[in-house]
């Protein structure tokens, strides 16, 4: 991996360079200006510790204004260009003085400086215009990403105090060469374009992206450093930089140096942390020996606490988590009792019966350490979800621009974040990977301990298998992993703690016996997760602490001062800086708007899950009245009026489905009496009976009940089954598509009128009956919409369920067009037991925490896994 950072200042460039100075000092530069030769001197220049010189093709050095005859004869004209270690591996930007005669032919190059290192990314498109210049970044056969640069200034807001702008003076000189620095913006493409065209002038750049098969414009103001139009597709953030603490300045601008590295400076670390150990251990014999809470206890409890599936079909989830004996003889007060943090201020759910979202406590799993305690807080992932965002210069990506390091200024997002925590390991100390939203940072390594989110905002924890890509994963596929992030191997899984044996946790450092602030993340049997954080820790300890609280699968996160931390925040207008925050405890050493305004690596939020339909414009989604499934107090059947037509929404997961017969349906004589009627169990959790009406005597739709075929399947270019399976999970699908297995699956032959996102030619054609019509869609989320409502034709219905989203919907009529109905539970028109017409009965489900444990290895999706059904 390139480093970031330049090689020593005015270093002279070797090989060629060294002869074009020894004849620049002789007096005599080259005949004339080759192009190729100076291609040539710089691919020279950039070789680094490599054997071979770098590659430069003259098409892409670009000239940065000129100081000055004098100026660029005595300390050089800074060259921008694009470089790579071979012809058509992936380029690099680059910045270089090159010493220029009075005609202006180059006879040295100085100091190149790599202002990116994408391995993974081909920078290229390189335009310039007087200080300013772009260039776009191409990764895994897509455009990521295109950055501006000011090659005259940082441009970021400088620092208070005398100090910080020394050192911020210095870290420019290290990594552009000019102590104001170069100022970058990255706007990064979502989704990714298929190529990108680029032009540059004193007041903007305009950039053109070809998606799909059409081209996009978009022109973006360089002295305001915006977009002209605001467009969801790009997202403009400039790249800070960022004060820091002396100590932590001098350690990353001392490891950037690229004959010292990160090896001595974790050696000394270690030492460090190892005498500060030492010294603690010893006042705590001299003082603090001798008290019941310091003596262990004489059956410490190992019992953690699992998931009982009678309380999660009654639908609490294990939530609060059961709280945690203490291995001590006396507890400390307090000590593994889960209690709600005391903050009235705290954004939550709608509700008087809504739990708190977050608890937490503390434990001491340290036999050797009583005064070492571990503080965890519990996150109720039936009412969160989690996300995730990279830094402003960790991870240093492979493939485009930093992140924005900050949580998203997204009206949708900001105000309902209520919690953000620190990420894992800087890239040079094991380049572990990650995506954000589909846009790949670092690449994922085989065999980490890895955080997921998926599309649908589950969270996932498990071991990456073997491999280097993003695939799918234990239930769960490649299209429907949005972001992950990995560091070190797994801390813990399935109650083993340090599975894999690992000696070191943390660059060269000891986990056994460096005792340090740590932090980790973890997910409970129950799903939820679980934040650890300890002051003075070794990774064996915070693992012991996990597993106290029950998780099944942990993870290694931040380590040191001043890189880790959790707080609590309300954010209510993110952009005036309107928010408060507190963070969990007093010796973490983050300031309170870490995390909101800038931080300098990657981080984790928490956002308060919102789970009303998505908007449609001018339809305004409430809950629906009548019973809701456990729990319920989180929503899961909405009600909305789009223009005359009524809609019922049911959120995905929230319900298993059954079709029943009606007793008018005709008799196909085959002998199988189709199933009218529920189960005992299953008519005991009844929420809704939507009729679908009966089939003709003549030319009856297919209905299969209870895995029995009751009448048999008419097809046709406009028909559909609507489909219960075994499991209780419901599609539609054509009649082509339909297995020939039938085994506890339940199905209803209807016209389609939607498919693929598309109304049919036919279903607006409209029909002599004016009357009352329902029909049901299905969402690529899985969600289900009922659309009822009085008109001539289905058009209507089917125009409303495509513009709530559905790509897949049939007409509830079976043939005799009888009038639909939707009855209630907690409504005064009660689902019954049984129907004239066949019926689609809605069964609550308790809804499951959406934390998750997998496992790569696996094609067996856990117990915990709720698989994305797309219709």
């Amino acid at each position: 991996m390139r480093a970031l950072t330049s090689k020593i200042p005015y270093r002279l460039a070797s090989g060629a360079g060294f002869v074009a100075l020894w004849v620049a000092l002789a007096g005599d530069g080259p005949a004339e200006h080759d192009p190729k030769a100076l291609a040539t001197v710089l691919g020279e220049a950039i070789r680094g510790e490599r054997a071979e010189p770098g590659h430069v093709d003259p098409r892409d050095v670009r000239w940065e204004p000129s100081g000055g005859m004098v100026s660029d004869y005595l300390v050089g004209r800074w060259a921008l260009f694009l470089g790579s270690e071979a012809p058509g591996a992936p380029r690099d930007v680059y910045r270089a003085r090159v010493r220029l005669t009075p005609e202006g032919r180059p006879v040295a190059v100085r100091s190149p400086y790599a202002l990116t290192s994408t391995p993974l990314g081909d920078d290229h498109a390189l335009v310039i215009h007087g200080h300013r210049a772009a260039f776009a970044t191409l990764a895994y056969g897509q455009e990521q990403s295109v950055s501006v640069l000011d090659l005259a200034k940082d441009g970021a807001r400088a620092p208070a105090s005398l100090p910080d702008r020394a050192m911020m003076f210095l870290t420019n000189l290290q990594q552009s060469g000019a102590g104001d620095g170069v100022g970058r913006i990255d706007i990064t493409l979502d989704p990714p374009a298929r190529a990108v065209g680029l032009a540059i002038d004193a007041e903007s750049l305009r950039i053109e992206r070809l998606q799909g098969e059409g081209t996009e414009k978009t022109r973006f103001d360089l002295a305001r450093g915006e977009i002209d139009t605001p467009n969801p597709a790009l997202h403009a953030e400039a790249v800070p930089h960022l004060p820091k603490r002396f100590v932590f300045w001098a350690v990353d601008t001392v490891r950037a140096i690229s004959w010292v590295g990160p090896a001595p400076i974790a050696w000394l670390e270690d030492k460090v942390f190892g005498a500060r150990d030492a010294v603690k251990q010893f006042a705590f014999k001299l003082h603090g020996s001798g008290d019941s809470r310091d003596v262990l206890a004489d059956a410490p409890a190992a019992k953690a606490n699992v998931l009982k599936s009678s309380k999660a079909a009654d639908g609490d989830a294990e939530w609060p988590p059961a709280d945690m004996p203490s291995i001590w003889k006396t507890p400390e007060p307090g000590e593994g009792t889960w209690q709600v943090p005391k903050m009235p201020w705290m954004k939550k759910l709608p509700g008087t019966e809504v739990p708190a979202p977050f608890v937490r406590t503390f434990v001491r799993p340290d036999e050797q350490r009583p005064y070492a305690s571990v503080m965890l807080v519990a996150m109720d992932m039936r009412q969160l979800e989690l996300q995730m965002e990279a830094g402003t210069e960790d991870p240093k990506p492979l493939t485009g621009g930093h992140g924005p390091g900050r949580i998203p200024r997204d009206p949708a997002i900001a105000p309902r974040v209520v919690a953000a925590f620190n990420g894992a390991f800087k890239t040079e100390h094991g380049s572990y990977g990650m995506m954000v939203h589909k846009r790949v940072l670092l690449p994922p390594q085989p065999g980490a301990a890895t955080v997921l989110v998926t599309t649908d905002g589950r969270a996932g924890m498990g071991t990456w298998g073997n491999t280097t890509e993003v695939t799918g994963i234990h239930g769960v596929a490649d299209t429907d992993i949005d972001s992950f992030r990995q560091n070190l191997d797994p801390l813990l899984d399935r109650g083993e703690i340090n599975p894999t044996k690992r000696a070191l946790w943390g660059y060269t450092l000891p986990g056994n016996g460096t005792q340090t602030e740590r932090s980790g993340i973890c997910v409970t049997e129950a799903g939820h997760l679980v934040y650890a954080w300890g002051a003075e820790v070794s990774a064996t300890v915070l693992a012991k602490a996990m597993k106290m609280a029950g998780c099944a699968y942990g993870m290694h996160l931040d380590m040191n001062p001043h890189h880790t931390g959790f707080l609590f925040t309300r954010i209510d207008d993110v952009k005036a800086h309107k928010f408060r925050s507190e963070i969990l405890a007093s010796e973490m050493e983050i300031s309170n708007d870490r995390y909101i305004d800038y931080a300098a690596k990657d981080f984790f939020y928490v956002l308060l899950r919102d789970p009303t339909p998505p908007s449609v414009e001018g339809v305004e989604w409430r809950p629906n009245a009548g019973t809701q499934p456990a729990p319920s107090w989180l929503t899961a059947m909405w009600e909305a009026r789009d223009g005359q037509v009524e809609l019922f929404d049911v959120e995905p997961r929230r319900a298993r489905f059954r079709i029943r017969a009606g007793t008018k349906e005709p008799d196909a004589k085959t002998g199988t009496s189709p199933t009218t009627e529920l189960g005992e169990e299953d008519a005991e959790r009844v929420l809704f009976a939507l009729s679908l009406g009966n089939s003709l005597e003549k030319h009856p739709r297919g209905l299969v009940t209870a895995g029995k075929m009751a009448l048999p399947m008419r097809g046709g270019e406009d028909s559909a089954s609507l489909v219960a399976s075994a499991e209780g999970e419901l599609s539609i699908a054509r009649t082509a598509e339909m297995g020939s297995a039938l085994a506890g699956i339940d199905m209803a032959e209807l016209p389609l009128l939607i498919d693929g996102g598309a109304i049919l030619p036919g279903v607006a054609a409209g029909h002599t009956v004016h009357g009352p019509r329902a029909a049901l869609g299905l969402t690529a989320e899985g969600r289900i919409v009922v659309a009822k409502g009085t008109f001539a034709s289905d058009a209507p219905l089917a125009n409303a369920l495509r513009r709530a989203g559905c790509i897949r919907a049939v007409a509830l009529d079976r043939g005799t067009h009888e009038p639909p109905s939707l009855d209630r539970a907690g409504t005064s028109s009660p689902p019954r037991a049984h129907y004239e017409a066949t019926v689609l009965y809605g069964m609550g489900r308790p809804f499951k925490p959406r934390g998750f444990r997998f496992d790569a290895a696996s094609a067996v999706a856990d117990s915990t896994t709720l698989t994305t059904r797309t219709p």
